[in-house]
């Protein structure tokens, strides 16, 4: 059992998408085997009916999809797949495999928050996933490019990224929300590159309004402009809260739908059994966020354990959700933490800073 202990990959500026890819690919090429295994046994315990055959066949109609979406984005991912010696097959496993099992998934509780006060910007979450995810967590560090700003990414070993933040004050954030509708579209991973690289609010918009995604997701733009969650599916995109520049508030999400047209296509018994729980704790708690270190706190908070912000619990009598990690930022510094485990519960607790400062004032 291979555990990559959270390493910051970082991308050199003058080499292309897929020289990054392959890199990445070469550098952990049997922790990406690895994890490709665990998850696509996870996915036929969740789905017999899913034969080699039938995810050769999902693989490859996602992988068009994602080819046609972004090039550059398809490039990383193909230099990946390159370097690990891995199948493009693989790779859209080790990338899509929440939205890959169809909506009947309960294993992410991820807690999305960006509280606007007294000037300051604060936004983050936590990431939770199956407890096997944990030892292939790491940052990826995208250098900055004439059309998008530096980027810092929190990921898996063999995925493009699963939330971030740019250097022109952007945060973006994921929760996996239970919706019908699903099909094979584009690896999520890669929306959430795509919207990093915009440079306004109204560009991300646009980006979830035609995203071809393949089930449903919550997503949290946060920038100059304020923030919003926008509630994601296939053919449905809904702003479901927003927070204007200058108006001080919180915004926050957890694994429900919010939105009036979302709630019409949620799988309730697909539900994770602690959403509402973390729902009720945010909003008692989310008050007493003022800074970095007390977004911080918020994330880590283990009231209510294992029906917590922050858990390590996994059994199988509740999701198989772990908090693997997170993150949280201040826009107006630059200043970024993202964390491997829990800091209370878990020997082997890594942290990373990083100075992400905004290329804009």
């Amino acid at each position: 059992m291979r555990d990559v202990q959270f390493p910051v990959i970082q991308y050199q500026a003058a080499t292309s998408p897929r020289e990054w890819g392959r890199g990445h690919g070469e550098s952990f090429r049997e922790a990406i085997h690895e994890l490709t295994h665990i998850r696509t046994e996870l996915m036929r315990e969740k789905n017999p009916q899913f034969t080699s055959a039938i995810i050769e066949q999902l693989a490859a109609a996602q992988w068009q999809k994602t080819l046609s979406y972004d090039s550059q984005l398809a490039e990383e991912l193909q230099g990946i797949a390159e370097g690990a010696k891995a199948s493009i097959k693989d790779i859209v496993v080790v990338n899509n495999y929440t939205d890959f099992r169809d909506i009947e998934v309960t294993d992410q509780g991820c807690s999305a928050v960006f509280v606007q006060r007294e000037g300051r910007k604060l936004a983050g979450q936590t990431w939770d996933m199956h407890g096997s995810a944990k030892r292939f967590v790491c940052c990826l560090k995208i250098p900055a490019s004439d059309s998008a700003a530096e980027q810092v990414v929190f990921s898996i070993v063999g995925c493009v990224g699963m939330m971030g933040y740019s250097a022109n004050r952007r945060m973006v954030g994921v929760n996996n929300i239970n919706t019908n509708g699903a099909r094979p579209g584009v690896l999520w991973p890669v929306v959430i590159r795509k919207l990093l690289k915009a440079n306004s609010l109204k560009e991300q918009q646009s980006i979830l309004q035609t995203a071809p995604l393949t089930s449903g997701r919550s997503f949290l733009l946060v920038g100059p402009e304020g923030g919003a969650f926008w509630e994601v599916m296939p053919d449905l995109s809904e702003k479901v809260s927003a927070l204007p520049a200058g108006r001080d508030g919180e915004l926050f999400h957890t694994n429900h739908c919010l939105g009036e047209r979302s709630r019409e296509r949620e799988t309730k018994i697909a539900l994770t059994s602690t959403t509402h729980n973390r729902f009720d704790l945010l909003t008692g708690k989310v008050a007493t966020v003022k800074d970095l270190d007390s977004a911080w706190h918020l994330l880590n908070d283990h009231e209510g354990y294992p029906r917590s912000i922050c858990s390590n619990f996994q059994t199988n009598s509740q999701d198989p959700s772990i908090t693997c990690g997170g993150a949280v930022g201040d826009l107006n510094t630059g200043l970024i933490r993202m964390w491997r485990g829990d800091k209370l519960y878990d020997s082997n607790f890594v942290e990373h800073q990083f100075d992400l400062r905004p290329s804009i004032t």
